[in-house]
């Protein structure tokens, strides 16, 4: 039993480093869509730091591809089914889009109530 919660506890440490890695990667398409747009209105080239973001946000998607194959490894060792952080369970905001874990009843991003 306190093996189990251990490993709940690993799996939900992940699921918020996830989440924070999330977080990062909206935040890096957010300047660069002020880049491009500031590029596009001032009729310039694309500026040279977009490249860095674009490594960033690749960067960060495999930093989340490995942490999910953290939560399948422990998933199998446990024989449980894989964690609820399956996109196709998670419930979506219907104000921001923002997908919020099945068990909640409002939204992390803008406290919208959840159906």
């Amino acid at each position: 039993m306190a093996q189990e919660a251990k490993e709940a506890a690993q799996v939900k440490k992940i699921e918020l480093d996830i989440g924070g890695l999330k977080k990062q990667i909206e935040t890096q398409y957010h300047q660069l869509g002020e880049m491009t747009y500031q590029s596009s209105i001032n009729n310039t080239p694309l500026n040279p730091e977009s490249a860095n973001i674009i490594s960033k946000v690749t960067n960060l998607f495999e930093q989340i591809r490995l942490k999910e194959e953290e939560i399948k490894k422990i998933s199998a060792e446990t024989g449980e089914p894989q964690t609820p952080s399956a996109t196709s369970q998670k419930k979506v905001c219907t104000n921001c889009g923002k997908e919020n874990d099945p068990n909640v009843k409002f939204c992390s991003e803008c406290g919208t109530k959840l159906a």
